[in-house]
């Protein structure tokens, strides 16, 4: 398993985009629609899949199909989502840049095949419960909290939820996805935060006003601690110790990466879905005889390790985001369709 983690890494491996490809094919195959919900950190891995397989439509007109697979078309489209509400255009979504206001979805078609896939891209910057009312058309769900929380006080950027308290109630919806009877074998997967390379005491940027009026000369640097030790992957690392286990009965490395959660769906102790329908009168539907409690597995895209190089920032003053590396990306897609490809084949 390793040696397949690894393979994804080796500088010139199909160009960088051999995993891209099979993590595609088998989305597709099993008429999966692969949703990433997040930050910017989020698009960019949305961007890095569809560039990956963009790429490899490229390096066909020069003669090399990886994995001898060709590509017909990868095709972007942009759909605007309205959050008002539908009775009287009352908007009951807080406004501002962080809002979703479209979702951007890619479609990829193989050539000799039939099936269409999928992925797409939900901006969700901080716990939003009302962007889940727009997630039912997902089978698989990619999901993040961290970077619009203060790192050291735990409070949101947009709405000063604590992230300890967003992280449950976002495991609480996940939880709630997975388990719907109405849909059949979803999955959750919960995505390590990639690790920031400020040059402060934990990596994190810490706002404009600490740095010295002089921030040209801010640059990424290595990190003082290690990037699981920063402040996001530790305080979600805590929750899912509290709330979840893994399942004693699968001796393998592999089983860390699955972890079975259980909450109540109609906890109001924190933002949960329920607590916002109920607030907004949106609970009516809500089987209030059926058990509040569920139990759901939720697997863990683990790839922090490999975005831990502070050279590979794109600029300056920006030690948050990437610069696209097809190969660093597709190391990551490696690992995604390695938790899915099992899983997949009961969709």
């Amino acid at each position: 398993e390793n040696e397949a983690i690894d393979r994804g890494l080796l500088i010139g491996t199909h160009h960088g985009v051999f995993s891209s490809i099979r993590l595609a094919q088998n989305l597709g195959n099993a008429r999966a629609h692969l949703c990433f919900v997040g930050d910017s950190v989020d698009y960019e891995l949305y961007d890095a899949l569809k560039t990956n397989l963009q790429r490899a439509m490229k390096l066909q007109t020069l003669g090399h199909t990886p994995y001898n697979v060709s590509i017909d078309f990868v095709h972007e489209r942009i759909i605007p989502v309205n959050t008002s509400r539908a009775d009287n255009g009352v908007n009951y979504v807080p406004p501002g840049w962080q809002q979703m206001t479209s979702i951007e979805e890619t479609t990829v078609l193989f050539s000799g095949s039939n099936e269409t896939t999928t992925f797409s891209y939900f901006k969700h910057y901080g716990w939003s419960p009302w962007d889940f009312e727009i997630l039912e058309d997902c089978n698989i769900i990619v999901m993040n909290l961290s970077l619009h929380y203060n790192s050291d006080s735990g409070r949101g950027n947009r709405f000063g939820n604590l992230l300890a308290d967003d992280t449950r109630a976002a495991i609480t919806a996940l939880v709630n996805f997975t388990t719907a009877t109405s849909k059949k074998n979803r999955i959750a997967i919960w995505r390590s935060t990639l690790p920031q390379h400020f040059d402060t005491k934990n990596g994190h940027f810490e706002m404009w006003m600490k740095y010295t009026k002089n921030t040209k000369d801010l640059t990424c640097v290595p990190l003082k601690i290690s990037f699981r030790d920063q402040s996001y992957n530790i305080a979600h690392k805590i929750v899912f110790e509290d709330i979840c286990r893994q399942d004693d009965n699968v001796k393998s490395s592999c089983s860390a990466y699955e972890n079975y959660c259980t909450v109540n769906i109609r906890e109001k102790k924190y933002q949960t879905t329920y607590l916002f329908r109920q607030s907004n009168n949106l609970t009516t539907w809500v089987d209030e005889r059926e058990n509040p409690v569920k139990t759901g597995k939720i697997l863990r895209w683990d790839i922090a390790d490999l975005f831990d190089n502070h050279l590979w920032h794109s600029e300056s003053l920006d030690c948050t985001h990437y610069c696209y590396i097809p190969q660093v990306f597709d190391a990551a897609f490696e690992r995604l369709d390695l938790l899915l490809r099992i899983k997949l084949k009961n969709i």
